[in-house]
């Protein structure tokens, strides 16, 4: 091979005059203001290969910076502004509207809000301007944002990509003022269920029903922290047509996997993905996003807890499950060559990674499967149903795939031993 014929570099990917290698991004125009940089930039090893396996984790950094930035809300920077340049008592002020127009303080707002004028969004420097003595309404706005704080506190789980939306079919839905303005005192069930019918033309019943708890969910968590003795109108909605049903997803069967086999063998990482989801019963979110140090080879355990490449659905999501010898095997080839950090799927450890992952497999099991109840979640329902058919108790059952038992008595502990989840999974893997 030529030595002299040029290397060629991934996007955003250049060459110092050293022979390093760097990750050079411009920061986007739409987020020049709140960053303060043209260009950012990574370090990304002395050699080519160095390079090739630290972009993945690097732009997926970048990204999700991007993405964080898009999604920080005016009023949220500005909190943090005040927090910062001001201090704990003025930020308590803020927060709770209570800034009198003849206090000392509210000269050190107008004063912020000058300094910060064109390092800023023009909108943030209206929030810290406009702090006054006039408490903000508890609204469905400011019920989301509380929510979506306390929430994002325990788990980063897409909350907050779901609330952006319920945010956005509210404000359709009701206007942009009686979403922002109007106290939640004042909602009527004929404002929930006009919603309910927004969502209707264009979900599923149970999508609805999904999207509807968020908002339930939200509205009791105010109305509790707030000692609110107000009703929620959100609650017990009537949705035609909602509910489980042993039809919306059907269990993937032994002869389905193996028509579905040869669609999967042309890629090492489409197999093992298949592999993982159908000797574990895991979330495809939960198996793109390990790192190689969720896995013990030499005990044949997974851990799924949360990491810098994703959060877990729930609390019970966090558990430790035995891994099949081929599972295990599969995860020993993939890990070759990383480090304890690094992710076992690069190419799926990022934002919304795993609906890549999920886009590409499905991909693969429409050329031999047409059935729509029947995805790559069907595998989550068919290690269920084979639980339940070798005997395995309902609770293991529940530790294995990370389901809550909805008992307090239940959450004491540290659950089941992994030998009887073990003896339980053999049944499986055997039969």
């Amino acid at each position: 091979m030529d030595q002299t014929m040029p290397l060629k570099l991934p996007r955003y990917v250049f060459r110092r005059a050293n022979g390093s290698f760097r990750y050079k991004r411009n920061v986007p125009k739409d987020l020049r203001t709140v960053i303060p940089k043209a260009t950012v930039y990574r370090q990304l090893g002395n050699t080519y290969q160095d390079a090739l396996c630290a972009l993945p984790k690097v732009h997926a950094e970048i990204e999700a910076l991007f993405d964080l930035e898009r999604r920080t809300t005016d009023e949220q920077r500005a909190t943090s502004l005040v927090r910062e340049r001001l201090g704990e008592q003025h930020h308590s002020m803020f927060i709770d509207g209570a800034v009198d127009p003849e206090w000392p303080e509210y000269d050190d707002f107008q004063d912020l809000a000058e300094d910060v004028e064109h390092a800023v969004p023009k909108g943030v420097t209206r929030q810290i301007r406009a702090a006054t003595s006039e408490a903000a309404p508890m609204s469905l706005s400011r019920v989301l944002e509380e929510y979506l704080a306390y929430k994002t506190e325990e788990t980063d789980n897409g909350l907050r990509t779901r609330i952006d939306r319920i945010r956005k079919d509210l404000i359709l839905c009701l206007g942009k003022n009686r979403f922002a303005w109007t106290e939640l005192k004042d909602l009527t069930r004929v404002d929930a269920n006009a919603y309910r019918d927004l969502l209707l033309s264009r979900m599923s019943p149970n999508s609805v029903q999904r999207t509807l708890g968020v908002v339930k969910a939200a509205v009791n968590h105010v109305l509790l922290e707030h000692d609110l003795e107000l009703r929620n109108v959100f609650q017990s909605i009537k949705i035609k047509g909602a509910g489980s049903s042993n039809t919306d997803r059907l269990p993937i069967t032994d002869e389905h996997l193996d028509l579905m086999a040869p669609a999967f063998e042309s890629s090492e990482v489409a197999a093992a993905l298949l592999v993982l989801l159908t000797d574990t019963g895991a979330r495809l979110a939960e198996v793109t996003g390990l790192e190689t140090r969720d896995v013990d080879l030499d005990k044949a355990i997974l851990y799924l807890r949360p990491n810098d490449h994703r959060g877990l659905k729930t609390k019970t999501s966090t558990r430790s499950i035995p891994l099949s010898h081929r599972a295990t095997e599969c995860l020993r080839q993939q890990q070759v060559g990383l480090s304890d950090t690094d992710p076992i799927f690069p190419a799926y450890a990022q934002p919304r990674g795993s609906d890549n992952a999920s886009a590409m497999l499905m991909k693969r099991l429409r050329t031999v499967i047409t059935d729509k109840k029947l995805t790559m979640h069907s595998l989550r329902h068919r290690m269920k149903d084979k639980l339940r058919n070798t005997g395995c108790p309902e609770a293991i059952s529940l530790a294995i795939l990370g389901h809550s038992t909805n008992t307090v008595a239940a959450n004491y502990g540290s659950g089941y031993a992994l030998e009887v989840m073990r003896e339980a999974l053999v049944r499986v893997w055997d039969k």
